[in-house]
């Protein structure tokens, strides 16, 4: 798993791996990845080595799921590890990231987050079955996350403190709101360059992000 991350008195990048989010942290799953999906599951994520949106060369990670109510049913990916810690304090604002869909059925993606506040998700954003590969924002400011509902009870009562110390962060798929479990579904979801979003306001880490996309490019154009 390759992490990038800003640092403020360079501004410059270094490649590293982390056990906390950072402004402008981009994952590529270039080697191995803090994502996974729990046990059992016969079909666990995993990277490919021509999953992303370079084609050959370009590695991104591989979600899928099966119709039914076994194991591997439900479409969603979490992470313990590099996507957790403080979003506030590291002015995370939202995450960006590559979504294609190769599987059958249509697919609502959504980021849920988890922590001493509870579980929050953010709207859901619809990735189409067999289209190409598009870039998606999902806001994470406290705005926009909604208490994650288990029945009619909320499972999330304090948003500022979830973001300030994230314990958990999932992608996953539910066309229903307010939910941060993945919905059954028939699909194969392609994921890559998952990057932390600065505040907007911001012109230097706006300016940085734009170079981080810059040479995102640039990478895919060589391959």
């Amino acid at each position: 798993m390759k992490i990038v991350k800003a640092t403020f008195s360079l501004l410059a990048a270094s490649t590293l791996s982390v056990q906390a989010v950072s402004l402008l942290q981009v994952e590529t799953f270039d080697s191995p990845t803090g994502w996974t999906s729990g046990n059992p599951n016969p079909n666990p994520p995993q990277i490919n080595p021509v999953a992303g949106p370079g084609g050959i060369g370009d590695p991104g990670l591989l979600v899928s799921s099966s119709v039914g109510s076994s194991a591997g049913s439900r479409l969603v990916t979490f992470n313990t590890t590099d996507w957790t810690g403080n979003y506030s304090g590291a002015g995370v604002t939202a995450l960006s990231m590559d979504l294609r869909n190769t599987g059958s059925d249509d697919l609502f993606v959504r980021i849920a987050v988890n922590g001493p506040g509870g579980w929050f998700v953010t709207d859901s954003q619809e990735v189409g079955s067999g289209l190409g590969y598009a870039t998606f924002l999902f806001d994470i400011t406290p705005v926009s996350l909604s208490p994650a509902q288990d029945r009619s009870s909320p499972l999330g009562n304090d948003v500022d403190a979830t973001l300030a110390s994230v314990t958990q962060a999932r992608i996953l798929h539910n066309a229903t709101g307010g939910l941060a479990i993945g919905a059954v579904a028939n699909a194969e979801l392609r994921i890559d360059n998952i990057t932390a979003v600065p505040e907007p306001k911001v012109p230097v880490l706006v300016g940085l992000a734009l170079l981080f996309c810059i040479k995102r490019k640039v990478r895919l154009q060589e391959k």
